[in-house]
Formats: structure tokens, C-alpha cells, sequence
């Protein structure tokens, strides 16, 4: 899939997951504003992002700002955008 037909959405989640990936496991918790840095998101999307993300339960979101991928948004990154 081209980079560019990517929406914001999966553009965070696979941000997510190629950081988590970097870390060694992914269900690590990340600050959300450090992949919406990565993707050059604004603080109002990425509030958004979260939320809907969170309703389709590909992520989960945890203390403020702290979010990490759900087995089902892992799944997600793995058929549909790598």
C-alpha cells in the first residue's frame, strides 16, 4: 500500500506499531503525543484519534495521554498496512 493513501488514523497506528515493535513488545505503553509528533499531527486530531481508536478497540487508552496497541488494532497493522 502507498504511504500516501493512508489516513491520519492509520498513519498513528502504524506509527504505533512500528515504535512499540522498536521497543521489543508490543502492548508497551506509549505517550500519544510522541507518535503524533512522529506523523505531525495536531493536538485536536490527535484527541480524536484516540477516541475513535479507542472505540473501535484497536487501542487502549490509559492514564492521560498514554495509549498502546489492543491485539485487535495489532492485528489490523499486520494484514492491512504492512
Amino acid at each position: 500500500m502507498n504511504k500516501k493513501s493512508l489516513t491520519p488514523d492509520e498513519k498513528f497506528l502504524l506509527k504505533l506499531y512500528q515504535t512499540t515493535l522498536a521497543k521489543g513488545d508490543l502492548f508497551e505503553e506509549i505517550d500519544s503525543r510522541f507518535i503524533a509528533k512522529a506523523i505531525s499531527l495536531k493536538e485536536t486530531a490527535l484527541k480524536n484519534i484516540v477516541k475513535h481508536l479507542a472505540q473501535a478497540n484497536f487501542i487502549k487508552k490509559g492514564a492521560d495521554t498514554i495509549v498502546r496497541l489492543t491485539p485487535h488494532g495489532c492485528k489490523f497493522v499486520e494484514e492491512y498496512l504492512i
